[in-house]
């Protein structure tokens, strides 16, 4: 090797070394990441907060008496049936009594129209 590719790789050397010696004093240091590591929980404080916590176990066995999509949609399906009926019965009795009420009036009115009829029945016969 000449002494020209020596001074070539030596430059080289001492251009990386300038790079690294601006980096390294950004780098953390241990106590840096002692420092940032020391106010994080700890495996034994994670165990104690997680412990309280339900199992899969325990939130399926709470979780099993309520009703599933399947009953409730037939528990509406069946409150459904029970209110069309309700108001079926409710609208029949109403029909059933506004019937009975045009009835009442349609009488009336056919005694209202006699007694018309039969006045001007008596007008027309003391005209004649």
């Amino acid at each position: 090797m000449g002494t020209a590719q020596m001074e070539q790789r030596l430059g080289n050397v001492e251009r990386r070394v300038d790079r690294i010696e601006q980096i390294l004093p950004t780098l953390a240091t241990g106590d840096d990441l002692k420092a940032a590591v020391a106010p994080l929980a700890t495996k034994a404080e994670l165990r104690a907060a997680i412990a309280p916590l339900a199992t899969k176990a325990e939130l399926r066995a709470a979780i099993a008496p309520l009703a599933t999509k399947a009953e409730l949609r037939a528990a509406i399906g069946e409150s459904e049936q029970r209110m069309r009926a309700h108001v079926a019965d409710a609208v029949s009795a109403s029909e059933q009594r506004m019937r009975t009420h045009f009835d009442v009036v349609a009488e009336s009115l056919r005694y209202d129209i006699r007694l018309v009829a039969e006045a001007v029945a008596t007008l027309v016969e003391r005209d004649r």
